[in-house]
């Protein structure tokens, strides 16, 4: 299956699934016979909330308490690469029913954004961050998907022309910069995404309609569009596509890289030469002084039904992602897929080697959401933080599996079921 198929089956597949809440009476209720993940190991012990927030043992008797029976406690998961198919109510549904309470969507129609900020009011939802449109050059990513694939099936009554201002942007010289990001900020972009495709052939590929859809910003725009949002107080994310387009960026100190480069490598002749998707030692060192995160998107290759192939491009990952873990970038789960995927982009790590499950464990439930939710008290099982977890079946360091056999969820002290 190509990726494109992919992106319009994320549009169309979003599953509902049944969510009930019960509220929480005032007072300080306990979690008892819980194994409590503390960023290294399990540890029995029992937990007390009040208002939504973990507090010390009362000296009083709490109010209600609540039996775990013995299951593995973690902070819930997050993906910070997630364009949230379908209606908003039922992302938010299929992705609690996977333990998925965060999620940071780069590229949204900014027209939608009002009905699906509506539709995930109150702590029984997952929290979101938008990005609005992207920031492209004409003929760039994602000009082509919304007018010739998501448009006809998606948004018939939208006419293709007016994709542009809502679920993208033009910027073609220096002086676009500003007047997009006010749009941008006018729409609500709590951060903003650009799109660097296959920058070393910009101007090959400019003026040629044989590219529409494998092209982006001119490179040379990128670290003025960069500078710019960072003057509004706005983080920067891009999807790349090559080790040139990581260059670019990590010179140009975007704050998150929306994929690794050669993620899936299924672009018009990609697999030709896995070298342009190889990073060098002193880029990767460049990124991690920079601090830019990474959200490597990578098991967005297993779409690949050649198993030659896909061996070929996990081994060229796996070297890339572990030169970048080496250098010190933080890898994020992001996984451009459904709003339960996030699970599974971890899984995947562990399986092609980059993450230990303690690893994986901590950049699903701390690392992601702490960098989606930078100024919240989330991701930790401690005093003082959000009342947020999961209580799993079994022990995800032993088998890590266990982390999709989800017995119970709570959202700020309240119990999602």
């Amino acid at each position: 299956m190509n990726r494109i198929a992919a992106f319009l089956l994320l549009l169309l597949g979003a599953l509902a699934v049944p969510t009930n809440v019960r509220a929480e009476p005032p007072g300080t209720v306990a979690y008892v016979n819980g194994r409590w993940w503390d960023g290294h190991s399990f540890v029995r012990g029992n937990r007390y909330v009040r208002g939504g927030v973990f507090v010390p043992r009362p000296d009083g008797r709490p109010v209600k308490s609540y039996d775990l029976n013995g299951g593995f406690v973690v902070p819930p998961y997050a993906d910070a690469h997630n364009h949230m198919p379908g209606p908003a109510a039922d992302v938010s549904k299929r992705a609690i029913s996977a333990g998925v309470f965060y999620l940071m969507n780069p590229t949204i129609l900014a027209s939608s954004a009002p009905a699906v900020r509506a539709a995930l009011k109150g702590p029984y939802s997952i929290d979101v961050v938008l990005s609005m449109g992207a920031i492209t050059a004409p003929g760039g990513h994602p000009e082509r998907i919304y007018q010739d694939v998501i448009g006809p099936r998606v948004y018939p009554k939208i006419k293709p022309a007016d994709f542009l201002g809502d679920a993208y942007h033009y910027v073609m010289k220096e002086e676009d910069i500003a007047p997009v990001l006010d749009r941008l900020q006018a729409q609500g972009a709590e951060f903003v995404k650009i799109m660097v495709l296959y920058s070393e052939e910009f101007e090959k590929r400019r003026d040629d309609p044989a590219y529409r859809g494998y092209k982006g910003l001119d490179p040379t725009l990128v670290p003025l569009v960069v500078r710019e949002a960072h003057r509004r107080g706005l983080r920067v994310a891009a999807h790349i596509e090559t080790a040139h387009d990581f260059k670019v960026i990590t010179l140009a100190g975007v704050d998150e890289s929306a994929h690794m480069p050669g993620y899936a490598a299924d672009a018009p002749g990609a697999f030709k030469d896995l070298r342009s998707y190889m990073i060098t030692d002193a880029d990767a060192r460049a990124a991690a002084r920079g601090r830019m995160v990474m959200t490597p998107t990578a098991s967005l290759a297993g779409y690949n039904e050649n198993r030659e192939q896909l061996a070929a491009i996990q081994r060229m990952q796996k070297a890339t992602l572990s030169k970048l873990k080496r250098a010190g970038v933080r890898l994020l789960i992001g996984t451009d897929q459904q709003p339960d995927a996030a699970p599974n982009e971890a899984a995947y790590l562990v399986k092609l080697g980059i993450f230990t499950p303690a690893e994986a464990l901590d950049s699903l439930t701390r690392a992601t959401p702490e960098w989606i939710f930078p100024g919240r008290r989330i991701g930790r099982l401690a005093i003082g933080y959000e009342a947020s977890f999961l209580a799993l079946g079994g022990n995800p360091l032993t088998d890590f599996k266990e982390i999709t056999d989800i017995r119970r969820r709570f959202k700020q002290g309240i119990e999602l079921k």
